[in-house]
């Protein structure tokens, strides 16, 4: 244990350091100074490099936490009982209309006189107010020469329900 203690009492004896250095030329002192030197600029360059990445993360971290969480809007084809109440008013409120619901669950409106075009019109209008759970698409419109003629006016609608699911928040 002595031995030991004396070894490190003799490298850390102050002259030890000033012969070590006396016999270290110039230019060798240089080159290990340059070392050292390059060796704390990349050390601090990359400290730096670290900050301005931690706090870039922290700033996509607070923006992503102040971005509103939006629901998912979902779409499908209604079910033949949710479409049939809808057909039901429209023809107690409408019974000079026609309106069928087919298996496929288009809703076709139709009229046979043309004295009721404007209230075939006003249908087409009021089927998208009464029903706002619900996209209506045109599959198919005819009116006049276009239609055959047992029916002058006639348009197909097909709907999709439109529902809303909680947002995805596993980003």
């Amino acid at each position: 244990m002595k031995h030991n203690l004396a070894l490190y009492a003799k490298i850390l004896d102050p002259s030890f350091f000033g012969r070590a250095i006396q016999t270290f030329d110039k230019a060798t002192m240089l080159i290990v100074s340059v070392s050292w030197g390059a060796a704390i600029l990349l050390t601090l360059f990359a400290l730096y490099t670290i900050n301005l990445s931690v706090s870039a993360k922290r700033q996509v971290i607070e923006a992503a936490a102040m971005e509103p969480s939006l629901p998912r809007i979902v779409t499908r084809p209604p079910e033949s009982k949710e479409i049939a109440p809808l057909v039901e008013r429209l023809q107690k409120r409408f019974p000079e209309l026609n309106f069928t619901l087919a298996n496929d669950q288009s809703l076709t409106v139709a009229a046979v006189e043309g004295s009721k075009f404007r209230t075939w019109l006003t249908v087409l209008s009021y089927i998208d107010t009464i029903s706002p759970q619900y996209r209506w698409e045109m599959k198919d419109f005819c009116v006049g020469v276009q239609c055959n003629a047992t029916t002058p006016m006639r348009a197909v609608l097909t709907a999709r329900k439109i529902t809303f699911s909680a947002p995805n928040l596993s980003k």
